[in-house]
C-alpha cells in the first residue's frame, strides 16, 4: 500500500499561464472523416497547462486556494476563461492582450477511442504585454514570495524565453521552481536555477537534440531515457528531471543524490471496468483521454512534494492522479480519488 501523503498549505504556489485555451470537449460515438458528425457529449472548460494545472490542484485537495494564476487573456474568449476561473473560486492576476485568447477542441471517438486534439491560433502579444507580464511576475516573487514558481506550457509568440529566464532569476532564494515546458526553454534551463523538470520523452529528446547530435531524429523507444534524464540535469545543473512517457515506464533523476528511479505503470484499459465508478463507466471500453494528464501529474506532485513528502513518492502519486484522469473522457484533468489510489498500488517502483 502506498502512504498517505499530506498536501501544501494555502497560495503556496505561482502559477506561470501565459498561454491559456478556451477548451472545448466533444464526444462521438463514431468520428467518420469527410462526413457530417454529431456529438453524443459536449463539455466547455479551461485548458492550457497552467489552468489544467489549477484545476488538477483544486480536484486533488478540494480547494482552490493553493494556486495563483499569472495569465494573458484577450477578447471574448478570454473573458469566458476568466467567468470559469470565476465559478470555480481561483485566484488570478490577468494581463489583458486585444488579441482573443485561443480555443481548443478536443476530439474523442468511442468506437476507436483514438482522441484527436485541435488547437487555436495564438496570436503575437505586443511588446507592452509582455514587458507588463514580466514586471508582474516579478512584483510577486519579490513582494509575496511563494513557496514555489510553477512555469507551465508553451509561451505564446512575443513572449520569449529570455524574458521567462528574467523572471526566474529574480525569485528568492527559497523559492523552489517548477518547470513544465519544453519551447524556446533553453534560456531557461540556462539560468541553472532549475529544481525540477518535468517533460515528457518526445520532450527531452527535443531539448537534447540541440545540445548532442546523437539525439536528433530519435524516438523514445530507440534511446535510454533514464540516461537521457540525467544527462539533461547533468548539463544545466537541474535538481531532479521527471521523464513521462504516456503509459510507458516513467523515470526520475536525482541528480543531486546521482540516484535514478523507473516507474511502471499499470494497463488501465484492461481494467477500465474495475478502475472507474458508475458515473463514468458509460464511455466505453476503449476510450481513454489523456489530455491534461501530465499537468495533473504535475500539480500532484508539486504539491505534495511542498509538504515534505519524498520526492519519489511525490511522483508515483503524481502519475497514478494522471492515469486516473485519463479514465474521465472530459473536462480534462478530473479524476477519482479512488481510481488514483487504485493505480499507485499497482505502480512498481526500481531503483536504476
Amino acid at each position: 500500500m502506498s502512504p498517505e501523503l499530506t498536501a501544501a498549505t494555502p497560495r503556496s504556489i505561482l502559477c506561470l499561464a501565459p498561454n491559456p485555451a478556451y477548451q472545448i470537449t466533444v464526444l462521438f460515438d463514431e468520428i467518420v472523416l469527410g462526413d457530417v458528425n454529431r456529438a453524443t457529449q459536449q463539455t466547455n472548460s479551461l485548458g492550457g497547462k497552467g489552468q489544467n494545472f489549477a484545476v488538477a490542484t483544486k480536484q486533488f485537495l478540494g480547494t482552490a486556494d493553493h494556486v495563483l494564476l499569472l495569465q494573458i487573456l484577450g477578447g471574448p474568449t478570454g473573458d469566458q476563461i476568466q467567468a470559469l476561473e470565476d465559478q470555480q473560486g481561483f485566484s488570478y492576476q490577468t494581463v489583458r492582450s486585444q488579441l482573443p485568447t485561443r480555443t481548443c477542441t478536443t476530439c474523442l471517438d468511442a468506437r476507436s477511442g483514438e482522441m484527436t486534439e485541435m488547437v487555436g491560433v495564438s496570436g503575437t502579444i505586443d511588446a507592452a504585454v509582455e514587458v507588463e507580464y514580466a514586471q508582474a511576475a516579478i512584483d510577486i516573487l519579490q513582494n509575496d514570495p511563494p513557496r514555489a514558481m510553477a512555469l507551465c506550457g508553451t509561451f505564446p509568440p512575443g513572449l520569449c524565453g529570455e524574458t521567462m529566464a528574467r523572471i526566474i532569476l529574480q525569485r528568492r532564494p527559497d523559492t523552489l521552481i517548477f518547470v513544465d515546458a519544453v519551447k524556446d526553454i533553453q534560456p531557461v534551463l540556462a539560468t541553472r536555477c532549475i529544481d525540477i523538470l518535468k517533460v515528457n520523452s518526445t520532450e527531452v529528446l527535443s531539448i537534447l537534440s540541440s545540445l548532442d547530435m546523437q539525439y536528433q531524429a530519435k524516438r523514445p523507444a530507440d534511446v535510454n531515457l533514464a540516461q537521457a534524464a540525467v544527462t539533461l540535469g547533468q548539463h544545466f545543473n537541474i535538481g531532479v528531471v521527471a521523464v513521462t512517457d504516456g503509459p510507458e515506464t516513467a523515470y526520475l533523476a536525482d541528480i543531486r543524490k546521482n540516484a535514478c528511479w523507473a516507474f511502471k505503470l499499470p494497463d488501465l484499459l484492461a481494467q477500465r471496468t474495475e478502475l472507474v465508478d458508475k458515473a463514468n463507466a458509460h464511455y466505453g471500453q476503449l476510450l481513454l483521454n489523456p489530455l491534461g494528464a501530465g499537468d495533473t501529474c504535475s500539480a500532484v506532485m508539486l504539491n505534495l512534494l511542498l509538504d515534505g513528502n519524498d520526492i519519489v513518492e511525490c511522483f508515483a502519486q503524481g502519475l497514478a492522479a494522471a492515469s486516473a484522469s485519463c479514465l474521465v473522457p472530459m473536462p480534462n484533468c478530473v479524476f477519482e480519488k479512488s481510481a488514483m489510489q487504485k493505480i499507485r498500488n499497482q505502480i512498481t517502483i526500481a531503483k536504476l
